[in-house]
């Protein structure tokens, strides 16, 4: 583990001191064991069930006639007035990024099993414009990478970078979305990867799947015997 990584456990857990240790979702007092969520509240996470299949609805929004997406796994669905919603906001909003590496480490932990991860060379989180990371302090993609990375021992790898700096997609419907991501990333100066190798890209929360697109875009052009899989958080139901 690295200083930065040191750092910043450090951070969380002077944070999990000024929070008090409680439910995310009901605020019960959590007892020996148990991170985040209370047990009941972790029965009732509305999980997609999605890293088995092989066309999901995660891959039906990824669809693009020169990104193959090979796999794609989501936590739990993301409903913007329901209390999950609160895990990503609370870690992208409230300044606690420790929520999203915790997740990101519950989740891979839970279907590593399953082969997901099988054959993975790198995890790649969905890169933020430099000037949105010193303003919130964070990237929160970095913080679910880390945590996936922890679980998988895969390595991560910060390939891609953001080149301009793209408004808000929150609000946006799927057009706006796809022209705000395009031509938003490019890859680092210093990326590489094996040779005909699978890459994971990491965000928070799927909803267009624009971003992810983009980012996916950038591997294979600069790689284009690169397989590319996604992972998210957060898959929101399109309405």
């Amino acid at each position: 583990m690295g200083l930065k990584s040191s750092l910043r456990e450090w951070i969380d857990d002077l944070l999990g001191v000024i929070y008090p240790n409680v439910c995310e979702i009901c605020n019960t007092p959590l007892v020996r064991g148990e991170k985040l969520l209370c047990t009941q509240c972790r029965i009732d996470m509305p999980r997609t069930g999605i890293h088995t299949d092989s066309f999901t609805v995660m891959h039906q929004r990824l669809v693009s006639t020169d990104v193959n997406i090979c796999r794609a796994a989501g936590y739990f669905y993301y409903y913007r007035d329901n209390p999950y919603a609160r895990l990503i906001q609370n870690a992208k909003y409230n300044g606690r990024p420790y929520i999203a590496r915790q997740l990101g480490y519950e989740y891979a932990n839970e279907i590593k099993d399953s082969g997901f991860f099988d054959g993975i060379d790198a995890i790649i989180p969905v890169p933020m414009h430099k000037l949105k990371l010193w303003s919130r302090g964070f990237n929160q993609s970095l913080h679910i990478a880390e945590g996936i990375s922890k679980a998988t021992g895969i390595a991560v790898s910060e390939a891609l970078r953001a080149t301009r700096r793209h408004s808000s997609q929150t609000t946006k419907g799927a057009y706006e979305r796809w022209l705000n991501a395009t031509e938003s990333y490019g890859l680092a100066p210093d990326a590489s990867l094996p040779e005909a190798g699978h890459v994971l890209i990491v965000d928070d929360v799927l909803t267009t799947g624009a971003t992810l697109l983009a980012c996916a875009r950038v591997i294979s052009e600069a790689f284009p015997s690169a397989r590319v899989s996604v992972l998210t958080l957060g898959v929101t139901h399109l309405r």
